[in-house]
C-alpha cells in the first residue's frame, strides 16, 4: 500500500465520521503532520495548486486595481482635478493649449524615469496641442530627489529652456544622480550660470514652491509617484503611451 492510501487511511481513521468542515479543521490542526506528509508525498502536485491560487490571487489583484483605478477615473472626469498653474511654472506649450498635462515627480525615482520616457513619446506626438506642467514630489527615502529639485527651480528662474534640458539630462540618466557634483555638472551643461545658481538655490522662495508642490500632491490624496495629471484626471503610477491616449480622449482633449 502507498505511503499517500496509508496518510489517507490514517487521517480518516483519525477524523472519523466528522460531520462537518469545522471538525475536520480542528482535527488536522491537532495533527498537521497528516497534511505535511501529504504534501512530502505529492511535491508536484501541490506545487501545482500552489501556483494555480497564486495566479488567481494575482489575477483577482489585478482586477481589483483595475476596478478602483476606473473608479478614481470616473470621478474625476465628473469632478477634474484642479492644481494650482501659472505661466512661470508651464515648461512646455501655451496656455491655449487643449491638452494639459501636470506631472507630480521624484528625479530619482526608478517609476517617475519610466513615466518620463512615455510622456516624451506622448509629447513628441502630440507637442503642438499640449501645455506641461511640471511639479515636485521629492521622497525623503530618496536623498538627490530635493536637492534636484531645488536646481531645476533654480536653472528656470534662468530660462524654461534649460530647465527643460535639466529635466531631460537628469531622468535620461538617473543612474549618474548620486551627489550635488552631478548637479553641478548638468547645470554647467544646460547653460546655466554657476554663480547665479549657487545663490538661487538657497533661496526661500524655491523651497516654498516645493513645499506648496507637495502639499498640493497629498491633498489631493496621492501617495507615490509619478502622478499625471490629464486634464485634471489622474494617472498613477508609470503608465505607457497607450493609457495616457486613452485618457486623453476620455477628457476631450484628442
Amino acid at each position: 500500500m502507498k505511503k499517500s492510501i496509508i496518510i489517507a487511511a490514517a487521517a480518516f481513521a483519525f477524523v472519523g465520521c466528522a460531520s462537518n468542515e469545522r471538525q475536520i479543521q480542528e482535527a488536522l490542526k491537532k495533527n498537521p503532520k497528516l497534511v505535511f506528509d501529504v504534501i512530502e508525498e505529492n511535491p508536484e502536485q501541490f506545487i501545482e495548486v500552489v501556483n494555480r491560487a497564486a495566479q488567481k490571487a494575482q489575477q483577482k489583484g489585478q482586477e481589483q486595481r483595475y476596478a478602483e483605478m476606473k473608479a478614481k477615473e470616473e470621478s474625476d472626469l465628473k469632478n477634474p482635478k484642479k492644481p494650482k498653474l501659472s505661466d512661470d511654472r508651464r515648461l512646455m506649450g501655451t496656455p491655449d493649449a487643449k491638452i494639459t498635462i501636470v506631472e507630480y515627480a521624484d528625479f530619482q525615482c526608478p517609476a517617475c524615469q519610466m513615466a518620463y520616457k512615455s510622456l516624451n513619446q506622448f509629447k513628441e506626438k502630440y507637442k503642438d496641442k499640449i501645455q506641461f506642467h511640471f511639479k515636485h514630489m521629492p521622497l525623503n527615502f530618496h536623498p538627490m530627489a530635493m536637492p534636484a529639485a531645488v536646481y531645476f527651480e533654480a536653472i528656470k528662474l534662468q530660462g524654461k529652456d534649460k530647465a527643460l534640458k535639466f529635466y531631460q539630462q537628469i531622468f535620461e540618466n538617473q543612474q549618474q544622480l548620486n551627489d550635488e557634483a552631478y548637479l553641478k555638472k548638468v547645470a554647467k551643461a544646460v547653460g546655466a550660470d554657476s554663480s547665479r545658481l549657487q545663490k538661487d538655490v538657497k533661496s526661500k522662495k524655491i523651497a516654498e514652491l516645493i513645499q506648496s508642490d507637495m502639499s498640493e500632491f497629498e491633498n489631493f490624496g496621492f501617495t507615490g509617484t509619478p502622478v499625471v495629471l490629464i486634464n485634471g484626471v489622474a494617472l498613477e503610477g508609470a503608465q505607457g503611451l497607450e493609457a495616457l491616449e486613452r485618457v486623453t480622449k476620455m477628457t476631450g482633449g484628442l
